[in-house]
């Protein structure tokens, strides 16, 4: 059988993501009519493999249930970023018709906004790191900054799978075990902490190189589609690419609700960096301080990007502060296929003229 070019995309993702690239189901996807009674598909679900193995929970008290469905028996509560295998994905009903998506585990079923899908791999540590320091990405389900090379020193936060910093110093610690000391993208020579080397991967080249190259910058196009919460990539009007995104949503503030919306029209991606860090917001209202924002592809002047998340996997209805939130790995490819390219060995953030940059409609 042949293979054609936008099969080997789909196929693909491209040489160097941490996991393959599937086509995400679309928004139009519903749960069964609950009216209905139970279906056949309720009591033997469809199941899904999904390119993660693991799953974190995102707060405490999520449900492991026997069925995928809010009314079926509670097996077992999970505690905060408590780690489980996850053994793929199914449709079920509720607790949103907008996201019916449900992980199965090993105990049974739990509803997917609220765990973060990932994976857990050591890396080998590097044997230097010269004065620029280089990109690197988690690659565990969570790991702890501490405030030095030593496993007994202070806890400075949780970093979660998917973050994108910059890795700025080598240590050792008195067992001879490899640190790195990391910044956010956007942090100039400031080192937050250091995180045991084995659960960072460096990222090279090949993760960096540009997908689709030879198609020109006007045969491209990203489509927002708000009312759906999808975005689609097209090259010469035929759709390579489709995900699950959480658009500009609305939140309490201050002054009132204030709808943070994803502005419509048509913009240009001016601005990569590929690992941030993102803060907004009024404390004790809306404020949010998110380090490493990971492949973030800017496209208005006011900060709306695509970049990747790692503390909702709720997708398929408004609620960022005007971004388009996909997973990691999306995040990446559409870094990877839009312009401006971003060389590997660039350190900061990259502009251009918004003429060369791809074109993004959001609608």
């Amino acid at each position: 059988m042949k293979t054609t070019r936008r099969c080997f995309l789909k196929i693909s993702g491209g040489l160097a993501l941490a996991v393959p690239f599937i086509r995400i189901r679309s928004t139009h996807a519903q749960a069964p009519d609950p009216g209905a009674g139970e279906s056949p598909e309720l009591r033997t679900p469809e199941l899904q493999p999904i390119p993660y193995a693991f799953g974190r929970a995102f707060r405490k008290d999520l449900i492991i249930r026997e069925q995928p469905t809010t009314q079926a028996p509670i097996v077992r509560r999970l505690r905060a970023n408590e780690v489980i295998p996850l053994l793929g994905e199914v449709i079920g009903l509720g607790p949103t018709t907008y996201n019916p998506f449900w992980y199965l585990t090993r105990d049974g079923y739990v509803h997917s906004a609220n765990v973060q899908p990932c994976n857990n791999v050591l890396n080998k540590p590097l044997s230097e790191v010269d004065e620029r320091g280089l990109w690197a990405e988690i690659t565990v389900p969570f790991t702890e900054l501490r405030a030095r090379a030593d496993p007994q020193s202070g806890v400075r936060s949780l970093l979660y799978y998917g973050c994108v910093f910059r890795i700025l110093q080598l240590a050792e610690d008195r067992d001879g075990k490899a640190w790195y000391g990391i910044a956010d993208g956007n942090g100039g020579k400031t080192v937050l902490g250091f995180v045991r080397a084995e659960h960072l991967r460096p990222l090279g080249p090949e993760d960096f190189a540009p997908l689709s190259p030879d198609v020109p910058l006007d045969k491209k196009r990203i489509e927002v589609n708000l009312k759906n919460q999808t975005a689609t990539a097209y090259e010469y009007d035929q759709p390579v690419f489709t995900a699950r995104v959480a658009t500009g949503g609305k939140y309490r503030t201050p002054e009132g609700v204030v709808d943070f919306f994803t502005i419509p029209g048509e913009h240009r991606i001016f601005r990569k960096i590929p690992g941030t860090r993102m803060t907004g917001g009024t404390p004790g209202y809306d404020y949010y301080d998110l380090p490493g924002v990971g492949w973030a592809s800017f496209f208005t002047s006011s900060g709306i990007a695509f970049h990747g998340v790692y503390w909702h996997n709720d997708y398929g209805r408004p609620r960022s502060h005007g971004c388009v939130n996909m997973l990691p790995d999306q995040a990446h490819w559409v870094f990877r296929w839009t312009t401006p390219a971003y060389p590997h060995t660039e350190r900061s953030s990259l502009r251009t003229k918004r003429e060369a940059g791809s074109l993004v409609k959001v609608f």
